[in-house]
């Protein structure tokens, strides 16, 4: 439930930019700049989503942020066996 309150947050912009055009009067945009800003939403959402799958860490592990070594050094972060 929460999610579907978030994806109508994002939506909500669109949406009402969308009735404001539909209920004031002014110059007609032209349908094929319509469906090609659809397009790029999609795409953009589409790209979201994969890159969103494509960096998941694997099942068992967990992240750990960087940090400072013993050293001073900087320890990059990534994943590392669940304890």
């Amino acid at each position: 439930m929460p999610y579907l309150v978030e994806i109508l947050l994002v939506l909500a912009p669109f949406l009402l930019f969308a009735l404001w055009r539909r209920l004031s009067p002014g110059p007609v945009v032209p349908a094929a700049a319509v469906w090609l800003l659809l397009a790029g939403v999609i795409c953009g959402m589409a790209g979201a989503v994969w890159y969103g799958f494509s960096v998941s860490l694997e099942p068992g592990t967990v992240y750990v942020p960087a940090r400072l070594g013993p050293d001073g050094r900087v320890l990059p972060s990534g994943a590392e066996p669940r304890p």
